[in-house]
């Protein structure tokens, strides 16, 4: 509803509220249920002014000082909840997808949004229709909805869908003044969010490289696909979006040009002999801007979700999803020496925060700062030249162990707790 300026608003609420919208009706008999909503009343001689009583639902009065005033906006409000009587939500998104691409928005990141919205808001509705009760019920059956994997959505999910539904009418009201409230505001986001991703052990992860070697030397496409992401610790559309052009120096480096964040673009270094050859495989009567992995068409996410948990079985370790190889790669990484910058490079993440708190097992973080400590502990510097220990350093990082990381230490240097 576009919103009415402020020097009409005024006066008190007369009369009884009208009917609220029971989201039990749905959104059924949409124009009965606007003519009863939306509606404008008057103008009513009142004090020497000309009051106006618009539902849209809630009541409000509009002052004005003429009645030619009011006439003129009367007549407005009301050409303005035909308009509203028509729009549907299905158009006002084509709109917002279209403003979304004029911003520069990746097209695959506009897919995702355009699935998400299209499939959880009701299309032909018009949009008056999605009052603050409607928006509530539509996210309460969200968050019972069960997927095509047996389970009930996942809090992170449903959450992120409500994030996105806020900024989508956000815009309806900021962008295009098509409502003057968003119905979604007020609801709350539910369930607790678990950080991080179940991950395979090494022996494990040692089992699965091992079969997918085989089974992608035997000329499954998939199966190179997957290992790429376990060796390299992509995202999944960083791995299917790749071109040929991509594969680097004789196969000793994949480029990936951009992505989902500005740290997206990064050039990784393959070290691994075999799946060196597997990728050149992949070029092979190729032009450069083909891509690596499929047939033409762009292959979606759940190319490789459903290859990774049917190679899982395959292989007889635990299934986990494409996104936990990422966790598993930033894990190993750690264990092996490699700095935080280092990880959170690889994976394309601006900082180590993102990548510790999503992807790095916590076991390891605690290691690794216990190895730190120990090594500053033990090394033949401060052994000979006590004077010249960091004491401010140290101490720091030993107030930021645990009480279990600090007995960890002490044991690793043979001093009794």
């Amino acid at each position: 509803m576009r919103a009415v300026s402020p020097s009409h608003t005024g006066g008190q609420n007369l009369g009884t509220e009208p009917e609220k919208l029971s989201p039990a009706s749905g959104f059924l008999n949409e124009n009965q249920t606007m003519a009863k909503e939306y509606r404008v009343i008057g103008p009513y001689a009142e004090g020497g002014k000309f009051r106006l009583v618009v539902f849209m639902p809630e009541r409000r009065s509009l002052w004005c000082h003429s009645r030619e005033e009011a006439e003129a906006l009367r007549a407005q409000i009301a050409r303005t909840i035909a308009d509203q009587a028509t729009r549907t939500v299905g158009d006002v998104l084509a709109e917002y997808l279209a403003h979304l691409r004029r911003s520069g928005l990746k097209d695959a990141s506009i897919a995702c949004i355009e699935n998400r919205l299209t499939r959880f808001l009701p299309q032909d509705a018009s949009l008056s229709a999605l009052t603050s009760d409607v928006a509530a019920t539509l996210y309460s059956d969200e968050t019972q909805r069960v997927t095509k994997f047996g389970r009930t959505v996942a809090a992170c999910t449903h959450r992120m869908l409500l994030r996105q539904t806020k900024a989508f009418f956000r815009w309806v009201i900021d962008e295009r003044r098509y409502l003057s409230q968003n119905p979604f505001e007020k609801v709350k986001p539910i369930g607790r969010v678990n950080t991080g991703k179940a991950q395979l052990t090494i022996d494990e992860a040692r089992t699965l490289n091992a079969w997918l070697l085989q089974r992608a030397e035997s000329g499954d496409e998939g199966a190179t696909a997957v290992l790429v992401q376990l060796v390299l610790g992509l995202r999944s559309s960083e791995v299917l979006g790749r071109r040929v052009r991509d594969l680097d120096d004789g196969g000793r480096a994949l480029c990936i040009p951009g992505g989902k964040t500005k740290n997206a673009r990064r050039s990784l270094s393959i070290e691994s002999e075999p799946l060196r050859a597997l990728l050149q495989r992949q070029t092979v009567g190729k032009r450069p801007e083909d891509l690596l992995f499929g047939s033409g068409k762009l292959l979606t996410n759940d190319y490789l979700w459903d290859r990774l948990q049917r190679y899982c079985v395959l292989a007889g370790v635990p299934k986990v999803c494409p996104h936990s190889l990422r966790g598993l790669h930033s894990t190993i990484a750690m264990e092996r020496g490699a700095t935080s910058g280092v990880v959170a490079a690889a994976l394309g993440h601006g900082s180590f925060a993102v990548t510790a708190r999503h992807y790095v097992h916590p076991d390891t973080l605690a290691n690794a700062k216990a190895r730190k400590v120990s090594a500053a502990l033990a090394s033949p510097t401060a052994a000979t030249s006590p004077a010249r220990i960091d004491l401010t350093g140290l101490s720091a990082a030993l107030s930021a162990l645990s009480p279990d990381e600090l007995a960890a230490v002490l044991r690793s240097v043979g001093k009794p707790l």
